[in-house]
């Protein structure tokens, strides 16, 4: 088995697709050693998924701390053969700072140096493989006169590890579309794969292309998938809406509001899928969005779990409903015609620095970038259903960062969000793995 360390594990999608990986006799080849997170609902939601049933390799602690580390060089040393790492990116994502909402900027700067515990960890493992996943911000953030990026590059090298890339890029990193390999979501992130075996390092090939970018004949001839849609990942889920909260609601009105929300159904923790649904579902779909449900629902056992609708102002909920698929609040503003200046008066939010806070996804497109900040609104993530106007629930969230739903996530909604925000997306951490497999098998 090829042993693998995941520091900054959160709820562990990186070494889930890698525990995920199978060799061409359909074996499990990568085991995970020890996962190492400070969040500790993150830790519970890991101990509970663990393939093996045994929570022994889940460290709760943070690498800051000098015994934190320690412990994994007297655990793991001699024994790890790739380390994994997501460092937390909040100073490096510009949704912070688009959003009108910067923060603390101490607070956030206090992660830039996280990676330094990184090298610090690869230095006493000397693992073979290093495998590290940021937000494309890390490329232009610096530290000094230098960025980020350099400088992180520049001290694993020091270490022994090479970053060519066998695709002849002059770049030492990756850029990766997670919709390029079957995950119905939008999302570029940075990708570093270095190693100290003398190789070139091994990228996955795109199994999906984009059929608004790209002609039916690059499917024919490349023997691609068209991308997955949101209609494919989350159709044949039940039907919710969204309870009304009491903000901006008049006394005289608060009973009327209170019938409403006793009439509607806004999901639960836990419901019953229905098998039927999901045959119905499969026969609309394609083969890339039969192969995508097959795949999430794969060890479901007849329940779908985290899909409640989070409570919203009744003036967002009308919104909601009127806004159209595709648009977002900018649209509202830029188009002078009556529908469009009736919706804009229902948004309650200064729009001065963040104009498309709103967005109402398609169903017949991938979903945009799913993040943390999820935990705090949704409001980039409108269903594209209006008759449910609503945002994404958490379990919707998670299949479109190709969670499966047998994978429970420990933790209030919020939490979750959070969680899933912050994951690297199974299925790319899959595709991942099966090229550093291929490659661990020729060196």
């Amino acid at each position: 088995m090829i042993s693998c360390v995941d520091l900054f594990a959160g709820p562990g999608g990186l070494s889930l697709g890698f525990e995920m990986a199978r060799d061409n006799r359909g074996q499990k080849v990568f085991n995970l050693l020890m996962a190492v997170e400070r969040d500790p609902i993150a830790c519970k939601t890991l101990r509970r998924n663990l393939d093996e049933g045994d929570d022994s390799c889940v460290l709760e602690g943070n690498l800051r701390d000098a015994s934190v580390r320690k412990r994994i060089r007297r655990e793991c040393a001699g024994k790890t053969d790739i380390v994994l790492a997501g460092p937390p990116c909040q100073s490096f994502s510009m949704i912070g700072p688009r959003s009108g909402n910067p923060g603390n900027t101490r607070e956030r700067d206090k992660y830039d140096s996280l990676y330094t515990y990184f090298v610090d960890v690869v230095e006493s493992l000397k693992p073979s493989f290093i495998v590290f996943e940021n937000v494309k911000g890390i490329l232009s953030k610096r530290n000094g006169n230098a960025r980020v990026i350099e400088i992180v590059l520049q001290d694993l090298k020091s270490l022994g590890y090479d970053f060519t890339n066998e695709n002849g890029s002059k770049d030492d990193y990756v850029i990766l579309n997670a919709a390029d390999y079957g995950i119905p979501q939008i999302r570029h992130r940075v990708f570093l794969l270095g190693n100290r075996l003398g190789i070139a390092n091994p990228f996955p090939s795109p199994t999906h292309f984009d059929p608004d970018v790209f002609s039916l004949y690059r499917f024919l001839k490349d023997g691609l998938l068209p991308y997955v849609t949101l209609f494919d990942a989350i159709g044949d889920l039940t039907r919710v809406r969204a309870m009304k909260t009491m903000t901006h609601v008049p006394v005289y009105r608060r009973r009327q509001v209170q019938k409403y929300n006793g009439r509607i159904f806004s999901g639960s923790d836990s419901l019953e899928y229905d098998s039927g649904v999901f045959r119905d579902h499969l026969k609309k779909l394609e083969p890339s969005g039969k192969a995508f449900l097959t795949y999430v629902t794969d060890g479901n056992d007849g329940t779908i779990t985290h899909h409640m609708a989070r409570p919203q102002q009744e003036s967002d909920i009308r919104l909601f409903a009127g806004m159209k698929p595709g648009s977002t609040s900018k649209d509202l503003f830029r188009y002078g015609d009556r529908r469009s200046k009736k919706l804009a008066k229902l948004i309650r939010y200064d729009m001065e620095n963040f104009k498309d806070k709103y967005k109402k996804h398609r169903w017949n497109r991938p979903s945009s970038t799913i993040f943390a900040h999820m935990k705090k609104d949704g409001n980039r993530f409108i269903h594209p259903d209006g008759r449910q106007a609503r945002t994404f629930t958490p379990r919707e969230a998670a299949r479109i960062q190709s969670f499966p739903d047998s994978f429970f996530f420990e933790g209030s909604p919020n939490k979750i969000f959070e969680q899933v925000g912050n994951a690297v997306p199974p299925l790319l951490a899959r595709a991942i793995a099966g090229a550093i497999l291929s490659k661990w098998r020729e060196s």
